[in-house]
């Protein structure tokens, strides 16, 4: 609730912005965007990703981290791709998207190469 209180303060922050010093908008629309999305990774999201791995704690250690892990990272990178997007830099936004997929392609690849020596372990007996 605290949090749906927060976003309507920063709207009316940016609506206030947006005819107080209308060139000065999208600089301070960026700043505050990032600094909110800063706050919610730290009072919301850091806590959640916490309290939901402790959920999967039965499963073999580095599976349900990476998988956590690896969904927060794809989904803020989405975000500021958005946000990147809708500021006119498109191709930026796609350039740095496409590098955090890489990013998570990485985590993921010493927990593959195992996965893969085993089925053709099995493969080949």
């Amino acid at each position: 609730m605290i949090t749906l209180f927060q976003v309507i303060v920063v709207f009316l922050v940016l609506l206030l912005l947006s005819f107080a010093a209308p060139k000065l908008h999208p600089i301070l629309y960026v700043s505050i965007f990032f600094f909110f999305l800063l706050h919610l990774l730290i009072t919301v999201i850091m806590p959640f990703g916490k309290t939901f791995a402790k959920l999967f704690e039965p499963l073999p250690d580095p599976f349900a981290k990476l998988l956590i892990g690896s969904v927060l990272l794809y989904y803020l990178s989405e975000l500021i791709a958005k946000h990147m997007a809708e500021a006119g830099y498109a191709s930026l936004a796609a350039l740095s998207h496409f590098a955090v997929k890489i990013a998570i392609l990485t985590l993921w690849i010493q927990q593959t190469s195992a996965v893969i020596k085993l089925l053709s372990s099995l493969l080949s007996k």
